[in-house]
């Protein structure tokens, strides 16, 4: 009877737990999340304290956010490790030349080696003589006089048959090794800088990218290799060129080739400026920056221009260079000779000019002049830049400008384009050096072939590191277990299968099945895939304005006819196609074209990469589609010519030798984002047609990817569901390693998982429902800047082709048109869209903004849907679109705007919809599903991962069994719900607004459930589909709720907001206030997650200069050299803090303090190992506890203050401020004012100028109780009081925007408040020790759990 007792009252609690929804927001560097109840309260809960405070219980809110810093790509990490790698390699090769030199150095002397490796050294540093070539003072200077450079001394040696010091040769041939050249050209004519060859490879390029016929076989040899200025060279050239002009895009490359600046930004179509200039160091990062941006072939040709510039720069090295084996090093001694001539000429100079300051200009290496070039960080063209400003008014110094527009004044033997200088120069040099002196040490003959392994000797990319065991870097197969040098690779490494491992690791994994690896980018596959899926969206228009997809046989017919005989296809060809082919329709325009530029986005291309080295027939044979695939995959993979001739090979029965050598030498970047599978390897159970075929032949549907993998009535969404099913014992972290996608957005990811985990069990049972939404990436440009450059771009070139009367004078700064209203006005020519009747620049904010298609349908802000007119009821009466009266008074004006691209297509077809009888049914049921599936694949493996570990029962039939069901939302619906009802988030005031989003995506989330329960398969993960949307839509009951804006149920009558079962699902009386409430509570969990770091770099990378004084704080760079002579580190990298509690007897008396001690990443084993005698070191004896802190751990001071822990000696603001709701929207609209300057805002500040006020004195008690700066509360206040009333609303606007930086959380920033310029340092805790004895608060995730550690107790 007890038992059953029991058993009752646990079935009993089990139904008193009240259902509940979990809402995400995920973002790169914040999760919220909220728990909310089915009348949309977010429930409280006394939650437990750990630890050893008085405080046992808090009641908190269920709802938060967790704070993190972002996950960032391993671009930085893996720049640092290969230029040490490329160091070591380089103290590698040098080490193996000593070793081939030792046994012979040693007869000579035996301590040379050493005394190299003490050159570095003080003197009195040294174990050896001072002196660190010969040993003597004597030798030493008799050295230096007859080998003023190490490039004389090369000279020598290869061009004299006398026999000279082994220590000299060591000497010139570990010069060689060391500096050795790059690896770029394949084959190098020591003599001969093969300019003519680069010239014509570089245009024969150009015309392959661009479509282009240029010749390539104008003489440019006597042009480039000439001694005169970059302009002079580019003039010449485009004399060769008749018609072409300096503007041109080929001339442009000419341009970059020769060396000077190029802007690209205009024929690359970016949004920001592009400047290009080889010369500069920057320029590999530039082209860095470039990825993703321009296709891949564009680079090709920026490759290409690059090769001509080195070959050119090598032609000016190699001028005039005869009889000498050392061509390289005889024209360094020439840079050497002219530059010591330049400098005795400059120097007469000055002294005849007594008007420039000779000591600034050859002593003063601050400045950009003489001696800042030589001693200094002046580089060349920081120099040339500076001495040109200088001198170019004196007609007297016009031979020095003269030199430095050739490039030729004072050069350094040692700049910045020696990288330009090829292996195969220096290699010559080293051979001829051996050559002449074997036969006086005949171990040089014996050593030939491995001392030039070591200079030519590369480890193929495909091999990476070489380690040996494990590394996460690492994936190299070996052989045998010894040391790998330059002459024992093979022996030791299995290339083979290291190359099999490196295509593993190397290929990416597909966007829907991520279990399949992609395709290249440039698969004929792939690439046809593109045509076809690009094709779906083409319409045709005719003479009756009636507009059709191209259907099945045109969809063939283009593809054989114009994308298989052009590598580009433009809107002039596809019309030349239709009228070709057929006549009879009449077809007038095509749309679904990129608005920017009038051609398909995707290409053919490869198919003509092949087709100039195979027959056309073979590409076209079904049965060789493999074959090529596999093809191209090794050149897309591997750029070492040894293994693409190997991995070829297998082909040599197919192909000639001719053929299989031009295939070597094709080259291929960049991956597509889909699998072969996906495109051709799934099949729809119905139709047995795979996404290809589709593609290919879809009747009158026409369906894109992204319609074909969500249609209702295929089974590709189930097949790539299933295929996508995860591992149930991989842990978190290796779920979401898996998921493709950036490691920014992964972490976000992870972070939510534990949130979601927690929360389970703070409830004690599962959620109902996990609303989940996810931010994008966030621009690493500024966005709204950007914008404006793009709209001022675009308006430039539109106006300029409109063919009417042109009414507007574009504005002179581009941020002017980030404000809607104004740019609308500009792109309607100053006209009414709806009557025509001029607009007034100065009464803009009286017009209307009107949606072409209404709010009430859907929810669209795009450009592409709104326009300026001056009044609403100018559209017509029409209740939906522009009526057809408005239609045919302004059609041909939209006309004239359209044909100039001032409107787009769709807006085209939007405004002149009444003439095709308004929106039609299919029009219609497309909004539903547009506002409410995300279609982000991240978004959906998410979900998948948490509909699989919440949802792993299964049913009979083997499905699973949805206790919890997983919603995706698109951020516009939470961001529709927050304008209808003016919920307004202003980011800056606090870190509220993340958990705010979550709780609203929960609302909404549950909103939609039950307001539309027919329709959860369309955003409840793998929900089963109870009847199909076509069916729903057909149900002319149901027809308003899917036609209109699907939040509009919210403001509608009462039997909008009933369900079918009588359930009142929203009250605006009940439930706007329950939301208005939970956004308005002042307590809100914000965690900042603790960062725990164990590895990385042990110090602040910079070695800063050496200081004389005696409590110097630098840190020697290596053990026992002193920084008052070497200079050292400033800092240790910090890993984490040791809070230690000790005894000590103050004034007789025994005590128990406490101090913070840092733990550098050095020091980590030491402390591991024995953390008391490490202490001890440090001065601390008697310890009595020890706790360690990590940065960002939180601590609580008197009256709630809190700090964060940035290090063991500097503290962060750990408070998070709460405005009341009077306030946000002022602040909002200050926001709003401070980005697009509309007059609305404006108007809003004025009427409401008096709560600034209150609102200044509410964050000043905020900054009085816990920034506790009081001198810059006092500054604050003093220039509040005497320059608020004296401002405008901008300024006021501003400087309250401003204002909010020193309250938020975390670290101090500098700020402006009405001028007064507020720094960081002002109001930093960077000296603090008050958190050794404060209250450390450990924070779960979900800051719901915590544990309170009073430290001021710690010990005792």
């Amino acid at each position: 009877m007890i038992k059953l007792f029991c058993k009752l009252l646990k079935l009993g609690g089990y139904f008193m737990n009240k259902p509940y929804s979990i809402g995400l927001d995920i973002g790169t560097n914040s999760v919220g999340w909220a728990i909310i109840t089915d009348d949309y309260k977010v429930p409280s809960k006394k939650m437990k304290v750990e630890g050893n405070t008085d405080k046992k219980y808090i009641k908190k809110n269920l709802l938060g956010a967790l704070l993190f810093e972002g996950g960032e790509t391993a671009k930085e990490t893996r720049t640092k490790r290969g230029q040490r790698r490329r160091y070591t390699r380089r103290r590698n090769r040098l080490f193996y030349l000593q070793e081939i030199f030792k046994s012979e150095m040693d007869k000579v002397d035996s301590n040379f080696f050493m005394r190299l490796e003490e050159s570095f050294l003080w003197p009195e540093d040294k174990q050896g003589s001072k002196h660190p070539i010969f040993g003597t003072v004597k030798e030493e200077v008799e050295y230096h006089k007859a080998f003023p450079t190490i490039y004389h001394l090369r000279k020598e040696l290869a061009d004299s048959d006398a026999q000279a010091d082994i220590r000299l040769v060591y000497l010139a041939l570990a010069h060689i090794i060391k500096y050795r050249g790059h690896f770029l050209f394949e084959k190098v004519d020591p003599k001969n800088a093969n300019l003519k060859d680069n010239f014509s490879k570089f245009v024969e390029v150009y015309n392959e990218v661009f479509d282009d016929d240029k010749d390539c076989s104008v003489e440019v040899e006597s042009i480039l290799g000439a001694k005169s200025t970059k302009s002079k060279k580019i003039e010449d050239i485009l004399k060769l060129y008749p018609g072409l002009k300096k503007a041109d895009l080929f001339a442009k490359f000419i341009s970059l080739a020769v060396g000077t600046s190029v802007s690209f930004q205009k024929e690359f179509e970016l949004e920001n400026e592009c400047k290009l200039q080889i010369p500069k160091e920057s320029f590999e990062e530039d082209l860095e920056g470039l990825q993703g941006q321009i296709p891949d072939e564009f680079f090709e040709v920026l490759y290409a221009a690059k090769a001509l510039y080195d070959s050119i720069l090598l032609s000016s090295i190699l001028t005039d260079i005869s009889g000498t084996n050392a061509p390289l090093s005889s024209s360094m001694i020439r840079r050497f000779k002219e530059h010591k001539e330049d400098l005795e000429q400059l120097k007469r100079f000055f002294k005849s000019h007594s008007n420039y300051d000779y000591n600034n200009f050859f002593n003063d290496n601050t400045k950009p002049y003489y001696a800042g070039y030589i001693d200094g960080k002046t580089s060349q063209v920081e120099f040339y830049k500076a001495v040109k400003k200088l001198f170019e008014k004196d007609h007297d110094a016009n031979w020095i400008i003269d030199k430095i527009d050739r490039e030729d004044f004072l050069r350094k033997q040692r700049t910045f384009d020696n990288g330009a200088i090829p292996h195969q120069i220096h290699l010559a040099e080293l051979k001829a050096i051996i050559e002449k002196q074997k036969k006086y040490y005949p171990f040089l003959e014996k050593e030939a072939d491995r001392i030039e392994s070591i200079l030519t000797f590369r480890i193929p990319y495909y091999v990476g590191p070489l380690s040996n065991g494990y590394s996460k870097f690492g994936w190299v197969v070996r052989k045998g277990n010894e040391a790998i040098k330059p002459w024992n690779l093979e022996e030791q490494i299995d290339k083979s299968a290291t190359a099999e491992r490196f295509i593993t690791r190397m290929t990416n994994r597909c966007t829907y099945l991520p279990s399949e690896n992609v395709l290249p980018k440039h698969s004929l596959l792939y690439e046809k895939f593109m045509v076809f899926n690009e094709l779906t969206k083409i319409r045709y228009v005719l003479e009756n304005n009636k507009h059709f997809a191209v259907d099945t046989e045109m969809k063939m017919k283009i593809f054989e006819m114009l994308f298989k005989k052009n590598r580009k296809v433009t809107e002039k060809q596809l019309l030349a196609f239709f009228d070709k082919e057929y006549p009879d329709f009449h077809i007038t325009k095509v749309m679904g074209l990129d608005r920017k530029k009038p051609e398909f986005n995707s290409s053919y291309g490869t198919y003509h990469d092949l087709k100039k080295i195979v027959s056309q027939e073979y590409l076209d044979n079904p049965e060789n589609a493999d074959e090529i695939e596999d093809i191209i995959q090794t050149l897309t993979l591997f750029e070492d010519r040894e293994i693409i001739r190997e991995k070829l090979s297998v082909y040599k029965n197919h192909f000639t030798k001719d053929q299989l050598k031009k295939l070597e030498r094709r080259h291929y970047t960049g991956w597509g984002k889909l699998s072969k599978k996906l495109i051709c390897g799934i099949r729809d159970k119905q139709t047995h047609k795979t996404i290809m075929e589709f593609l290919e032949d879809d009747g009158f549907t026409n369906r894109n990817l992204m319609q074909l993998v969500t249609a209702d009535e295929l089974s590709f969404a189930k097949e790539i569901k299933d295929a996508s099913s995860i591992d149930t014992t991989l842990s978190l972290r290796e779920l979401v390693q898996e998921i493709p996608g950036s490691p920014a957005i992964k972490k976000g990811i992870h972070q939510s998982l534990k949130i979601v985990e927690e929360i389970r069990r703070v409830m004690g049972y599962d959620p109902e429902n996990i609303v989940i939404e996810m931010a994008r990436e966030a621009q690493t440009t500024a966005e709204g800047e950007r914008r404006s450059r793009e709209r001022m771009r675009i308006l430039e070139k539109a106006l300029g082709e409109f063919e009417g009367k042109v009414n507007v004078s574009l504005p002179k700064e581009n941020k002017l048109l980030s404000n809607n209203r104004l740019y609308l006005y500009y792109l309607q020519n100053g006209k009414d869209i709806y009557s025509g009747a001029d607009l007034d620049i100065n009464l803009l904010s009286t017009y209307d903004i009107d949606h072409i298609i209404p709010q009430s349908f859907i929810k669209d802000d795009s450009l592409d849907n709104i326009v300026l007119t001056t009044s609403e009821d100018n559209r017509g009466k029409l209740d939906n679109v522009p009526s057809p009266e408005v239609v045919r008074k302004m059609k041909g004006y939209w006309q004239q705007l359209l044909k100039a691209k001032l409107i787009s297509d769709r807006k085209y077809n939007n405004l002149t919809k009444a003439e095709r009888g308004g929106l039609t049914e299919e029009d219609k049921k497309t909004f539903i599903r547009r506002q409410l599936v995300e279609t982000r694949q991240i978004t959906k493996h998410v979900a998948r991962i948490l509909d699989e570990r919440f949802n792993h029962e299964k049913n009979e039939s083997g499905e699973p069994i949805r206790k919890v069901r997983v919603i995706t939302l698109k951020s516009k619906l939470v961001s529709d719900f927050r304008k209808k009802f003016e919920l307004y988030k202003v980011r800056e005031i606090n870190d509220f607004h993340h958990a705010h989003d979550a709780y609203l995506n929960a609302v909404v989330g549950t909103l939609l459930l039950k307001k539309y329960p027919k329709l959860e398969s369309e955003f409840v993960y793998g929900a089963f589909k109870k009847v199909t949307t076509r069916q729903i839509y057909e149900k002319a009951t149901r027809r308003y709720l899917f036609y209109s804006n699907i939040l509009n149920f919210l403001n509608g009558p009462l039997e909008d907001r009933v369900t079918e079962d009588g359930e009142l699902i929203w009250d605006n009386d009940k439930d706007l206030p329950i939301v208005r409430n939970v956004l308005n509570r002042p307590q809100v969990n914000i965690v900042k997650k603790i960062e725990r770091v164990e590895s990385g770099p042990l110090y602040k990378e910079t070695i800063h200069p050496r200081e004389e004084k005696d409590d110097s704080k630098l840190i020697s760079i290596k053990r026992d050299l002193s920084t008052k002579k070497y200079g050292g580190y400033k800092e240790p990298v910090e890993a984490y803090s040791l809070l230690v509690a000790f005894e000590e007897i103050v004034k007789g008396n025994k005590k128990i303090s406490r101090k913070v001690v840092k733990i550098p990443i050095k020091d980590i084993v030491l402390v591991e190992k024995d953390v008391i005698g490490y202490l001890n070191e440090k001065g601390i004896n008697n310890t009595v506890g020890i706790f360690k802190i990590y940065k960002n751990s939180l601590f609580e001071f008197e009256n709630g203050r809190r700090r964060l822990l940035s290090s063991a000696t500097e503290l962060q603001k750990g408070n998070t401020l709460y405005l009341s709701k009077e306030f946000i929207p002022l602040l909002y609209n200050c926001f709003k004012y401070v980005g697009t300057s509309e007059d609305q805002y404006d108007k809003y500040i004025s009427e409401h100028k008096t709560l600034f006020e209150p609102l200044f004195e509410r964050i000043m008690d905020f900054v009085d109780s816990y920034i506790q700066k009081p001198k810059v509360s006092d500054r604050l206040r003093k220039v509040f009081n005497t320059r608020f009333s004296k401002s405008n609303n901008l300024e006021i606007a501003q400087s309250f925007v401003n204002l909010l930086t020193i309250t938020n959380l975390g670290a101090s920033s500098t700020f402006v408040f009405f001028g007064e310029e507020i720094t960081r340092n002002n109001y930093r805790y960077n000296s603090s020790k008050e958190h050794a004895n404060g209250i450390l608060v450990l924070q779960a995730l979900t800051g719901l759990y915590e544990t309170r550690i009073d430290f001021s107790k710690f010990g005792e």
